[in-house]
């Protein structure tokens, strides 16, 4: 089995990376998630009109916490279901010379690393790069290939090729790919199966004690809200850190009885149609985050006794919307 990792900051487009890569090789993978939420609404989306074979692990980031979760389901993916190749997702929140380190651990005839892929988004690198140097240049140095993701979105070319030119300096033997992947050769996606190219020391950089990010993360399910207006109110309000410092959000939330993909990456998002069977659910995660507003803004409602003539009463203090909760 071989062993492919996607790496990248928390909204670089890896989840969509993945999806396109799996549709467009011959080969049938087995994808595991790394979703540093304690909900994985990522799941649907690379199942939906694919037959993928898709693993979770959530809570615990594969790179530190979760190391010998991480070795153990590595093996038993091996062991039971023998694929010839799979799929990483490591949370955006880890280094990716640890993962590495940690899949070397269990490497074998039988179990190799290939080279890894980091998928960067140019809009949010330089500040992703300043505010998370160390986190931002380990993802760098130690792949083999980059992907620049959205780059459909950006009309200024002089915006791709500066962030290309950085990343040639942090990273010269990497393969950089600066064009909208969804138009490129099917060459491009079944060379990343090649075996590893030489050169990466990672077993050195994974020696060196680095501090995560200490981010919180808050999961609501059953998410709600009364109108698309009042959701594209509360998107504005979260890009502009009315909730706290949100870095990363996403997942489904039910308007009119029909399913939204809200999607926050950095200061932008993205509001879309879901697919009916979409879980329901929302992650955010960031630095200070004003929990219990939050969970009041998605219909999380809890039940306020009143007395009144020595009878108590139980009220819903929001237009008396279903109550969530936080799992």
């Amino acid at each position: 089995m071989k062993i492919l990792v996607i790496s990248g900051f928390l909204g670089a487009g890896k989840t969509t990376f993945i999806k396109e890569l799996s549709a467009r090789i011959k080969i049938k993978p087995v994808i595991l998630e790394n979703e540093y939420a304690s909900v994985n609404v990522d799941e649907n989306i690379l199942k939906s009109g694919t037959d993928l074979s898709v693993w979770e692990s959530t809570e615990n980031c594969i790179c530190c916490n979760g190391r010998s979760d991480f070795a153990f389901t590595i093996l038993t993916i091996a062991n039971s279901l023998d694929p010839e190749y799979l799929i990483v997702e490591p949370t955006g929140v880890g280094y990716l010379s640890k993962v590495m380190e940690n899949i070397s651990k269990v490497e074998y005839e039988h179990i190799s690393a290939l080279s890894p892929v980091t998928v960067i988004d140019p809009m949010s690198f330089e500040r992703g790069l300043k505010q998370y140097k160390d986190l931002y240049l380990d993802h760098i140095r130690y792949a083999g290939t980059i992907i620049l993701s959205k780059c459909d979105l950006i009309r200024d070319s002089g915006i791709i090729n500066g962030v290309k030119e950085k990343l040639s300096e942090i990273n010269p033997d990497a393969d950089i790919i600066t064009t909208d992947y969804r138009n490129a050769g099917d060459d491009l996606f079944s060379g990343l199966f090649d075996d590893r190219k030489p050169g990466m020391n990672i077993s050195s950089a994974a020696s060196v004690e680095r501090e995560e990010p200490d981010f919180e993360e808050l999961s609501i399910l059953n998410a709600g809200m009364e109108s698309i207006g009042e959701l594209v109110f509360f998107m504005e309000e979260l890009i502009r850190f009315r909730y706290g410092h949100i870095i990363r959000a996403k997942g489904t939330i039910k308007v009119n009885n029909e399913l939204i993909r809200a999607d926050i990456s950095d200061t932008r998002y993205l509001l879309s149609q879901a697919e009916k069977t979409a879980k329901q659910g929302f992650v955010l995660i960031g630095e200070e985050i004003d929990k219990e507003s939050l969970r009041m803004r998605l219909g999380f409602t809890p039940l306020i006794p009143i007395r009144y003539n020595n009878e108590v009463n139980i009220i819903n203090p929001i237009n008396k919307r279903r109550k969530n909760y936080e799992e």
